[in-house]
């Protein structure tokens, strides 16, 4: 029995020594762990669960060496090892890099002195000058947040903050982001504690992987930093913005700089001091790295570095012809050569031949040194408050000649000894300036040959193309109010010619002169109608205006002339400078004789710095016998076309030349316009309307006083209507010939002189004659020689009751008009209804608008006759 109690005490002990080893196995850890922790029980990797008594035998077999005990039944598995503090893999993202300096708005401020020194050098050149490398420093500064995308140099030493990215493969799995305590270590599950303060980033992976394989044997380890520690730096002395600054922890001084907004104007830019335990560690240059990018000096700061800017030293201001000017801060010692190497050297114009410098003279006055930029000068020490100014070279010729004005090729010429007129213009094509060639390439462009392609007509107009108004008749016997003209090339289409250069024109002159025709259709209505359109609804084609086609010639003759060289050959000019008194002269010439003729007398010898001008027939009015003048014949003539004149040439002698008239030629029915004419008619016609405007300004007080307040408003519009009506209307510059109806032949035709783009237009015998106006049938009639005025207004309908019949009129063929009121009088009768038309004659009937006294006095008797009927009544009812 005693040996029984034995036994079974004997295995009780062995069963408690195989439990104490599975506990101090790390794999049956790894694995109990993983189940334990699912159900609720002690993770011994949790750091805050390592001095649990549970976890005590553990520890203590990793303090013997980590011999483990392999169970050949049992599953392996690789531990895992993982991140503490409950860190999760999204936990941490990466913050967006910072915007370039080219990526910042920066506003636009302009450059204002802010020292007496500035505004000294700002009234001494003429205009501020900057100082320089303060324009880096104009956005407001900003604490550095960590930069997460920058790369952490191998010398970067870590400390308390910095977190730290561990990846771990082999015998042991790890995946680990750990902080930098306050102690500087790290906490490794089943590693423990590793210090890593004070390391450098480049040793970070070897020490960890001599830590860890203390414990753990075969595997790799890597290790990188990724959020960065902060770090508080202290800025003081002459910063724009002192003060402590949190940056990172791989923020150098210039980083620094930049995050306090650069020093103030009274700071110093070239010595700039970082002390460290009271120790000045670097005096940092700023102009060095501006100007030379070198960064050599500049240092990785450390928490607690005081970042030192002193008071600004030497101010030396560099201005005029260098690449950089601006207001400097000199170093001791500093000479010319070394200012003008910081201000980027000399400019291409710079004048090396006079320097002057204005300096001080004891703090009691200044003086002004001049001296050209040589070798003597370049070692010049510089004072504190001169201002260096550095001229340009005066842009002047030596042993030129200048040729300009209409020529080919304007521009200056080198100058030799016995040059002449005919050495600088060789020729007469020398005189065909380049505008003359442009325009006459632009003649017929690849687009002339291109078919036109019109756009389509929206649905809600085409209900409205080509439909004749209600009565079925037209006005003023053109097309209707409302109607579309289909034939008229819409000028939105790039394809059409309309949007050929200034200066195309028609290649073809015939094509041009029958596309005028069918534009400007003044000889071909009023061949078919006879009737003569007003001005102001019918511009004559020598009226002013710009040509919306190109290709079909608006005004013919100014397009002949265009492709016409229009040289001065009887006038040119040498302008001449003394060199002694520089006095200048004009020295005259004649090109015909010197260049066409050449005639050694007007062949004259150029001087060094001569300007020979070379003019044109529109730079300067020549006689009319002088200049190139052209009309234009048109209609029923045998050769219609474009005509230059002759001295003093008459109507008549052109009309020989066109070939005379056709056997349809009518006389009577010529349209002859005048430019000359159309000025002086428009001119007439703005001074009307002006005066007229000023009557009606100062009557409106008086009209006032004696109208209703109610109908002063609607007479004041209405007559504002007719003076801007009167103000749209242009001048055709149509000129009444002294023609007879029966006049059939050229010598009918008077026989004066033609001036410059004069238009004359023949039209032939029409067999209608019109009346328009306030009628009931406006409209063309066939003329019939027995019918007179009236018995066209009977066929017409007579006039409206609202229709002016005294004031009506007949516009003849010629141009003449004939009146109702200059014909009828009380002894006359009514002569105008017997006055005898001739085909092409117009009807004119003139709406009657009513005075506003005669409705002033009718409404004024309506009321009073209102007024006696009611009484009337009421004396009716009254009386028995």
């Amino acid at each position: 029995m005693q040996k029984s109690s034995l036994v079974a005490l004997f295995v009780v002990f062995m069963t408690g020594v195989s439990y104490s080893q599975v506990l101090s196995d790390p794999l049956s850890q790894s694995q109990g762990g993983s189940q334990n922790t699912s159900q609720g029980t002690i993770d011994c990797s949790d750091p805050s669960m390592a001095g649990a008594t549970a976890c005590s035998g553990a520890q203590g077999q990793r303090g013997n060496g980590g011999q483990l005990d392999e169970n050949p039944s049992s599953t392996v598995r690789t531990p895992t090892l993982n991140t503490p503090y409950g860190f999760t893999p999204d936990q941490y993202t990466p913050t967006r890099p910072p915007l370039n300096p080219s990526q910042i708005w920066r506003p636009q401020m302009p450059t204002r002195p802010e020292t007496e020194f500035e505004q000294m050098v700002a009234d001494s050149v003429g205009r501020p000058l900057p100082l320089f490398g303060q324009s880096l420093f104009v956005q407001a500064p900003s604490t550095f947040s960590p930069v997460d995308f920058m790369q952490v140099p191998s010398d970067y030493i870590i400390g308390p903050g910095d977190e730290l990215q561990i990846r771990i493969w082999g015998q042991v799995e790890a995946s680990l982001r750990v902080i930098v305590d306050r102690s500087g270590q790290i906490y490794i599950p089943q590693v423990g504690q590793i210090s890593v303060a004070g390391l450098h980033y480049g040793d970070l992976e070897q020490h960890l992987k001599a830590e860890i394989s203390k414990i753990f044997k075969n595997f790799n380890v890597t290790a990188n930093i990724g959020r960065l520690r902060s770090i508080q730096v202290v800025v003081v002395g002459n910063a724009r913005y002192p003060g402590t600054y949190t940056i990172s922890s791989l923020s150098t001084l210039v980083n620094a700089i930049f995050a306090s907004g650069g020093p103030t104007p009274q700071g110093s830019l070239r010595h700039i001091l970082v002390k460290r335990d009271g120790v000045t560690i670097t005096d940092f240059d700023f102009y060095d790295l501006l100007i030379k990018g070198d960064k050599s000096k500049d240092v990785r700061l450390l928490p607690g570095d005081v970042l030192y800017i002193p008071h600004v030293g030497p101010l030396v201001a560099m201005a005029g012809s260098v690449n950089s000017p601006a207001i400097y801060e000199a170093k001791e010692n500093s000479t010319l050569d070394d200012l003008v190497e910081v201000a980027g050297g000399l400019s291409t114009v710079a004048d090396t031949s006079k320097i002057t410098i204005d300096r001080f003279v004891d703090h009691e006055a200044r003086k002004t040194l001049e001296f050209p930029y040589d070798k003597e000068s370049r070692t010049l020490l510089l004072q504190d408050g001169d201002i260096v100014r550095v001229f340009s070279i005066v842009p002047r010729f030596e042993d030129t000649v200048t040729l300009r004005g209409e020529v080919s090729n304007p521009g200056r010429y080198p100058w030799k000894p016995g040059m002449r007129i005919s050495d600088l213009i060789p020729d007469a094509q020398a005189l065909l300036s380049r505008r003359y060639w442009r325009n006459r390439a632009a003649i017929v462009n690849g687009r002339a040959t291109e078919y036109p392609v019109r756009p389509p007509t929206p649905a809600n107009n085409r209900s409205t193309v080509n439909q004749p108004p209600a009565n079925g008749t037209t006005t003023n016997g053109g097309p209707a109010a409302g109607m579309t003209n289909t034939n008229v090339p819409d000028s939105s289409n790039s394809n059409l010619q309309e949007n050929l250069p200034e200066g195309t024109g028609s290649s073809n002159l015939g094509d041009a002169i029958v596309a005028q025709s069918q534009q400007n259709p003044t000889a071909s209505d009023a061949s078919k109608t006879g009737a003569q359109q007003p001005s102001s609804t019918n511009p004559m084609p020598g009226a002013s205006g710009s040509n919306p086609n190109p290709n079909t010639v608006k005004d013919v003759a100014e397009d002949v002339r265009r492709y016409a060289p229009e040289i001065n050959w009887d006038y040119a000019i040498i302008q001449r400078v003394n060199p002694i008194d520089l006095t200048s002269k004009l020295i005259w010439m004649s090109p015909r004789k010197a260049i066409l003729e050449h005639d050694q007398a007007s062949n004259l010898e150029l001087q060094p710095g001569d300007i020979v001008t070379i003019f044109s027939q529109r730079d300067i009015s020549v006689p009319q016998t002088e200049r190139s003048q052209y009309v234009i014949v048109e209609g029923e003539v045998v050769r219609p076309g474009v005509y230059k004149l002759e001295t003093n040439e008459t109507l008549r002698s052109v009309l020989q030349r066109a070939g005379g008239l056709t056997p349809n030629a009518y006389v009577y029915g010529s349209q002859f316009t005048r430019e000359s004419a159309r000025v002086d008619q428009q001119r007439s016609l703005d001074e009307l309307a002006n005066s007229m405007e000023v009557q009606i300004r100062q009557s409106a007080v008086t009209v006032a006083a004696s109208t209703n307040p109610g109908d002063l408003p609607q007479m004041l519009a209405a007559q504002e209507a007719i003076i801007s009506q009167l103000k749209s209307v242009r001048a055709s510059g149509r000129v009444a010939l002294p023609v007879r109806p029966r006049d059939k032949n050229l010598t009918d035709f008077p026989d004066m002189v033609m001036e410059d783009s004069d238009r004359l237009s023949i039209p032939h015998t029409p067999s209608t004659v019109s009346v328009v106006g306030d009628v009931y049938n406006p409209g063309s009639f066939i003329y019939e020689t027995r019918n007179t005025t009236g018995a066209y207004l009977e066929v017409a309908g007579k006039g409206k009751p609202q229709s002016d019949m005294h004031h009506a009129f007949v516009l003849r063929a010629n141009g003449i008009v004939v009146a109702a009121n200059n014909v009828n009088g009380v002894f006359k009768g009514t002569k105008f209804d017997r006055i005898r038309l001739y085909p092409g004659d117009q009807i004119v009937v003139p709406y009657k608008l009513p005075t506003g006294a005669f409705v002033r006095g009718l409404r004024d008797w309506t009321q009073i006759a209102s007024q006696l009927a009611i009484t009337a009544a009421a004396l009716a009812i009254v009386a028995p």
